[in-house]
């Protein structure tokens, strides 16, 4: 069994879904289990959609449902017009989500309130509605596809808009749900991103989740390989929206692909690479509108080259400086630090201590983190500095390619601090956001072009 992930722009429209079809019908042997997100923009606009409902903007939200509604069943009666059995069918199903969420969004423009499980509620439902008339068009193209509800399979903890798999659970459930419902098809598909509770509430698994329900299929399953179809072809030295003259990387390890996506690359969710690697499922990254390329093998790291692989960036960043009047120690700074932010759940990208200071790259502002600065500033002197990025060199064995601190003081200007991650895995860099794209570009020229 193989697993295919198809991300928002290989499903956008008609033409896109007809090359999904084409490509899993290439794989039927294989026994696929389609992976499918929400239609390009769609989550975004269900975002938008559930902040004009909390803000009671009631004109707002009929015109957002109205352009939910009018793309999906466009969609579908372009793609099942020769069948129109099939097209009634879906269009009813389509019809009876939207007048869900129609009715579940109406109470919250009613009550002025949105909690992360209302809002992972309305959000959702741009899988649940492309996975739907996906599922049609096969069976318009006459390939037997039975179209299976994620929120049966995996099951997570109640932090609604981040959830975190109960894996045990998730596991047993993938196996005897999936192997239920492919008996008499030729595949089954279901849902990216989208998860329950243990009592039945949805969930999700962060923003880009499709990829790693894809990677825990995968493990559960026991794939022969995971892929990870996008519109571009795999995994890129840099950004290419950011960076010119980007390079493909043919392959890279597990470890790799994750501390990329950690320090900011975008091809693959941060988590995806976890279930994959703990049973050794290669991952390739394909471009859905060039089957011609093979795109990108993730793999054990015996088996990619070592040296510079990406040159990622993390944007609208904080650098947080802690420093304690007393000489606490490493382990007691870090101690008392996270102690406060820990309980808050503040993620941290990066951190560096001495014996009086901590340093800190956090990812954002969130509503609690002014709540754990100034829990901080009780007993040392926090400094926040913004509008700051973080440039990371990722690549196995990265400390053996000399000249990237000087390269990027040289153009960045002012390093605010520089750092080697504890998996030897990056070089990172904290500088100036004016500064990003001429650094970016100077780096990437100096480790790709020589």
């Amino acid at each position: 069994m193989i697993i295919i992930k198809f991300g928002g722009t290989s499903v956008q429209d008609e033409a896109a879904i007809g090359r999904v079809i084409s490509i899993v019908k290439g794989r039927l042997r294989e026994k696929p289990l389609v992976v499918v997100s929400a239609l390009a923009r769609v989550t975004r606009l269900l975002c938008t959609l559930a902040e004009e409902a909390e803000a009671q903007r009631e004109d707002n939200v009929k015109d957002l449902l109205k352009q939910l509604r009018e793309r999906h069943f466009n969609l579908a009666k372009n793609l099942l017009a020769a069948r129109p059995d099939l097209l009634e069918e879906c269009l009813a199903k389509v019809e009876e989500r939207i007048a869900d969420l129609e009715t579940f969004v109406g109470g919250v423009c009613l009550i002025g309130e949105l909690s992360s499980r209302s809002e992972a509620r309305i959000i959702s439902t741009g899988e649940l509605l492309s996975s739907t008339i996906i599922s049609y068009a096969f069976n318009a193209a006459d390939i037997s596809c039975h179209w299976i509800d994620a929120r049966r399979m995996i099951t997570t903890d109640d932090n609604y808009l981040n959830a975190r798999p109960d894996m045990e659970v998730t596991e047993a459930n993938i196996k005897r749900i999936v192997g239920l419902e492919y008996k008499g098809a030729d595949l089954v598909l279901t849902q990216g991103f989208v998860a329950a509770t243990p009592k039945g509430a949805t969930s999700v698994l962060g923003f880009e989740g499709s990829d790693y329900s894809a990677a825990i299929f995968g493990m559960a399953l026991g794939a022969e390989r995971v892929e990870i179809w996008t519109d571009v072809d795999g995994i890129r030295s840099a950004d290419p929206r950011v960076v010119h003259n980007t390079r493909k990387i043919d392959v890279i390890s597990y470890e790799e692909a994750a501390e990329m996506a950690a320090m900011g690359a975008r091809v693959l969710h941060p988590l995806t690479i976890e279930p994959a690697r703990k049973k050794n499922i290669p991952i390739r990254v394909l471009n859905s509108t060039n089957q011609a390329c093979e795109g990108t093998l993730v793999v054990r790291g015996d088996q990619a080259p070592d040296g510079p692989k990406s040159v990622a960036v993390k944007d609208e960043i904080l650098f947080i400086k802690v420093t304690s009047p007393k000489l606490d120690g490493v382990t007691r700074m870090f101690g008392k630090v996270f102690g406060s932010l820990y309980p808050r759940r503040i993620p941290v990208v990066l951190a560096k201590a001495t014996e009086s200071e901590v340093y800190l790259v956090v990812p954002e502002e969130r509503d609690t983190l002014q709540e754990a600065l100034e829990e901080i500033g009780k007993w040392a002197e926090v400094t926040v500095y913004r509008d700051k990025a973080l440039i990371s060199v990722v690549g196995r064995n990265i400390v053996g390619f000399e000249g990237l601190g000087d390269k990027v003081i040289s153009v960045s200007g002012k390093v605010y601090l520089a750092n080697v991650s504890a998996n030897m895995m990056s070089e990172n860099f904290v500088i100036d956001s004016d500064r990003v794209q001429i650094t970016l570009e100077s780096l990437h020229d100096y480790i790709f072009n020589g």
